[in-house]
């Protein structure tokens, strides 16, 4: 039973392989066979031609011209390469036979063409024969009739027969198992695949299958099966951290209502106090809601699964919608904000993902600004660039943790301001979605003299 892939090559190989043998040995056979008996026509047409000159016609009668040197020649031994000769009249009668057919005669067809090759038996051997018309004047007067032995001829031509059909299973055989062993050997790196890739598990996503030697379609097969463990493993990596940290940044939201509802029940309450627990509550619920939006929003631009859909977009005009939505927290810390740009502020991207990457960065400025100071969005053109910055006199952050800062849910020295709510979501966000858009994202800041945020389209 053929189970194995390399069985399965080694027998179709075999199989196209066998029709090809078989003509092969036919082309051989034949071939021999034409030569053989081409051979053997030239060998008796000589003899009947040789012959031919040593007949006369006498009274519309063959006969032998020189019976002494008939006699004298070799056709008296049977056993050395005999040529047997004979003559017979019109009608296929014996007139004259050579003498070592002794009480034997060749038989005369009459229906064969002159001077054709064709095969008769002889006391039950094969011989060749030919006969040529001997004519006076134009009439038929007898048939010199000329043979050899091809039984030796036979014979090669049928061990040549049975050593080929010998061979053909034998070479087919053959062949199987050594195409089986190529077959083995080539597939090996195959087999060693299919054991590295065994091994790889959900807790060993880091394995990954060595790229055997030569750039060949294996090699390619290597390379996107470990493209495809690259993409499984960074899938998997998102859905544990975005487990994690929705589960640890619920759970303090969830904790603090939980705790609320619990002192609310202990005892009677007066109907302002239920009103402010109340509205607590909800505004914690408002928080997980929030943060429950911004933890999918950067899941799914983790995975990229969001189609790009680039358009011209204003960044004044932009700015200027977002700084309306932003008003009342304008308002609440007294702050001032100015726009500066030039005349030619479009830019080609998507205009869903700009506005949440410049509201992000907008509302940190509002948020880590002090009371009564200014913001500053300016809009400039840099060679073939446009840089989009928005400058704020907060509160700062040191050098060493501005990368950390766009981590998820870091937030440098929460312990420091409390009174400033946040998950640690926002720049995390902003920074994949310009790695997504190819927009340039940096941050300079300095611990109390504020923080400039810039990107380049």
């Amino acid at each position: 039973m053929i189970s194995s892939y390399k069985n399965k090559i080694a027998s179709n190989f075999t199989l196209s392989t066998a029709l090809l043998v078989a003509v092969i040995f036919f082309v051989i056979y034949y071939v021999v066979s034409l030569a053989v008996f081409n051979g053997l026509r030239k060998d008796i047409t000589f003899e009947a031609d040789k012959h031919f000159y040593e007949v006369g016609i006498k009274d519309s009668a063959p006969y032998i011209a020189d019976k002494a040197e008939w006699f004298e020649r070799e056709h008296r031994e049977l056993e050395v390469n005999p040529v047997f000769v004979q003559i017979t009249d019109q009608n296929g009668v014996v007139i004259e036979k050579s003498p070592n057919l002794k009480q034997d005669a060749l038989t005369a067809d009459l229906s064969q063409k002159d001077k054709v090759f064709f095969r008769s038996k002889l006391k039950g051997l094969s011989i060749a024969q030919i006969q040529v018309a001997l004519k006076e004047s134009d009439k038929l007067a007898g048939y010199l009739v000329v043979a050899i032995p091809i039984a030796e001829s036979e014979r090669v031509l049928g061990t040549l027969k049975n050593v080929l059909l010998i061979a053909f299973p034998i070479v087919l055989l053959v062949l199987f198992f050594v195409t089986r062993l190529i077959a083995g050997k080539s597939i090996q790196p195959v087999l060693s695949v299919i054991d590295t890739a065994g091994k790889i598990t959900n807790q060993n996503l880091t394995a990954r299958i060595p790229l055997p030697p030569g750039k060949d379609e294996l090699g390619k097969l290597v390379v996107t099966i470990n493209d495809l463990l690259d993409r499984i493993a960074n899938a998997v990596a998102r859905e544990k951290q975005f487990t994690s940290d929705a589960s640890h940044e619920l759970r303090t939201p969830l904790a603090v209502i939980k705790g609320t509802l619990e002192v609310l029940i202990r005892k009677p309450r007066s109907a302002q106090e239920y009103v402010d627990k109340v509205a607590y509550c909800i505004k914690e619920i408002d928080r997980i809601s929030y943060l429950v939006d911004q933890l999918l929003l950067l899941a799914r631009f983790e995975s990229q699964k969001k189609a790009l859909d680039a358009q011209i977009i204003d960044l004044s005009e932009l700015s200027a919608t977002i700084l309306q939505r932003q008003q009342v927290h304008i308002l609440n810390k007294g702050l001032s904000v100015e726009m500066k740009s030039g005349e030619h502020c479009d830019v080609y991207s998507d205009p869903y993902m700009v506005d949440i990457i410049v509201e992000n960065l907008i509302s940190n400025a509002i948020k880590y600004s002090t009371p009564n100071e200014s913001i500053t969005i300016q809009i400039t053109k840099l060679n073939t660039e446009i840089v989009y910055s928005v400058i704020d006199q907060g509160i700062g952050i040191a050098v060493d943790e501005i990368p950390k800062i766009q981590e998820p849910f870091y937030r440098s020295n929460p312990l420091e301001h409390p009174h400033i709510k946040g998950n640690g979501l926002g720049l995390s966000i902003v920074k994949r979605m310009c790695q997504l858009l190819g927009i340039g994202f940096s941050i300079n800041s300095q611990p109390g003299a504020g923080t400039t945020a810039s990107l380049s389209f």
